[in-house]
């Protein structure tokens, strides 16, 4: 039996009708020719006209011997016409139907002359003559009893009758076995290993991350509109609670009912405690009419230093954030009412401490607005924003995780305790585990893969965050990472085209479609920075910890 490449027909060939007749030349070749001969069925190319356009080519088969050469062969089923008037060719079918067809012989005979040329180009083949030969099969017409042409003579096919009787004897002959001429050498092992390069060459590619990234941020960029819907349920409420888990869409919203409120005419606040977001936020927000962007403290000592009540300085930094800031904007909105506003955005209000509200509440213009959005994570946050229950809010939940995939969700509703959460988005990446069991070994695996991502997985930088628990991890990983040319940033500059290197506190309520999470041992010890952390991540998770560390992170997720 010949050697046969592809080893078997394709389903997807073997059902179709049109190429019935390729099926029966390649099952006949395989039972007429022994295991000396290789034939490769339909190998399609590229190549180049004379004026250096793309032209596409194939050879129905290939039959090449190491002694004997090559024989390029082109199919073509049913009945077969000429009309010399028009020079076209046609199949007619079974059910009498005409089919324009390409000239068959021409297509052999331009298959020959491209496997040579290919072949010659070959870097595994020492360039000679060897005996090359064009042939067409009508496995289905009548026997052709004479030439067809000067340049279609009778030798050329091989037509029903002999199909089935004497196709080993119709090979024998166009490959001239015994009567090669004298100028011609063997094909030898070389040239059957040059095509076999050529025309089943092998290749594997990896499906890359940054593809997988890529198809994420489609499917999230489809699923953002239903995210606004929350909007019109909270447009009649004048103080509304927004609360919902990591990925529901909080800051989305928050962003967008502030847009919305700025662009009616109303005097608009949007502020929240984390310094790195509230920077991000007015980033993505400068220069908007009506709306002002601010983090909290940032806010107060602003605001307090305009109204000429700022606040004392001969106290600690704790008592300063604490209460002293937010007792100076209270006093600021008691000296100058005409700075309040007529709409206050908080968002990741879960941070805020329960004197903070009264100030919030100082701040806001009678009959105005409050739009506070909050974590629903009762399991991390289960007594943060009581404060804000006495502002008389109306409770609103958000339950469709829009930004993780399926998979990230998972990993982090292992942290997760409350209302239930719906996960809209793709499955997506199963999250990665890195076992590192001490510092040294975490940094180098981070940052492998770090170097992996980019250079490997093709993923951007601007689409990675590496975060860690504390300070000293970070100057850790900054110094391993010292001598590479990926460029590096931090939550609050967060360059668009840098790899984000920072604290998972510092990264609260932001996101990159990549995330790698070092865990360092006791600053790990909440399931908040878990939560956090795990959410950050859009498509990509990949997790570098301990096996104790692994253990108590992953607990549960086969079961979530």
């Amino acid at each position: 039996m010949a050697i046969l490449w592809p080893r078997t027909i394709p389903r997807s060939i073997l059902e179709d009708s049109r190429r019935s007749a390729e099926v029966r030349v390649y099952n006949q070749l395989a039972k007429a020719l022994d295991d000396s001969f290789s034939v490769f069925y339909t190998r399609p190319w590229v190549g180049l006209d004379r004026l250096g356009n793309e032209i596409d080519g194939e050879c129905d088969f290939l039959i090449a011997h190491p002694t004997h050469g090559i024989l390029a062969i082109e199919v073509k089923g049913g009945g077969i016409e000429f009309d010399p008037e028009r020079d076209q060719w046609i199949s007619v079918d079974r059910g009498n139907f005409p089919h324009k067809i390409k000239d068959p012989v021409a297509q052999a005979r331009s298959a020959k002359h491209e496997i040579r040329k290919r072949l010659k180009n070959s870097r595994r083949w020492n360039p000679r003559f060897i005996h090359e030969a064009q042939g067409v099969i009508f496995p289905q017409s009548e026997r052709i009893k004479g030439d067809l042409g000067s340049d279609r003579p009778r030798k050329l096919f091989c037509c029903q009758g002999e199909f089935y009787t004497d196709l080993r004897g119709w090979i024998s002959r166009r490959m001239n076995e015994g009567k090669r001429p004298q100028n011609c050498e063997d094909l030898g092992k070389d040239g059957m290993a040059a095509l076999e390069e050529l025309l089943a060459k092998p290749f594997k590619l990896s499906f890359v991350i940054g593809a997988a990234l890529s198809e994420a941020a489609e499917d999230f960029q489809a699923l953002e509109p239903s995210q606004y819907q929350i909007l019109e349920t909270i447009s009649e409420i004048p103080r509304a609670l927004i609360r919902g888990g990591a990925g529901t869409g909080k800051t989305v919203v928050a962003i967008e009912e502030a847009l919305k409120s700025a662009a009616a005419g109303r005097k608009t606040l949007l502020t929240c405690h984390s310094r790195p977001l509230a920077t991000n936020l007015e980033r993505k927000l400068k220069n908007i009419e009506n709306l002002t962007v601010a983090g909290f403290h940032a806010l107060c000592g602003h605001i307090s230093r305009k109204a000429g009540v700022p606040p004392p300085s001969n106290i600690s930094e704790r008592e300063l954030y604490e209460s002293a800031l937010p007792n100076a904007l209270y006093r600021a909105m008691e000296v100058q009412p005409a700075l309040k506003w007529d709409t206050i955005v908080v968002d990741e209000g879960q941070d805020f401490s329960t004197d903070w509200w009264i100030a919030i509440d100082a701040c806001l213009s009678h009959g105005g607005h409050l739009r506070v959005f909050m974590d629903s994570n009762q399991r991390v946050y289960e007594r943060a924003g009581n404060g804000v229950h006495d502002l008389s809010v109306v409770p609103v939940r958000l339950s469709r995780n829009l930004r993780n995939t399926k998979n990230i969700h998972s990993a982090a509703s292992v942290h997760y305790s409350g209302p239930e959460i719906i996960a809209d988005g793709p499955d997506g990446l199963e999250v990665s585990w890195i076992n590192a069991e001490n510092p040294d070994a975490k940094l180098e695996a981070a940052y492998k893969e770090l170097r992996r991502l980019v250079f490997k997985e093709e993923v951007a930088p601007g689409d990675i965050a590496v975060l860690v628990n504390g300070p000293a991890a970070r100057t850790g990983f900054l110094e391993r990472s010292g001598g590479t040319s990926i460029p590096l940033t931090d939550a609050e500059t967060m360059a668009l085209e840098d790899v984000v290197v920072d604290t998972v506190r510092r990264f609260k309520g932001l996101e990159r479609p990549a995330i790698i999470l070092i865990v360092s041992g006791d600053e790990m010890d909440g399931r908040e920075l878990a939560y956090v952390a795990f959410s950050r991540a859009r498509a990509y998770l990949c997790v570098v910890s301990s096996q104790g560390e692994t253990k108590w992170l992953s607990e549960g997720l086969q079961d979530t």
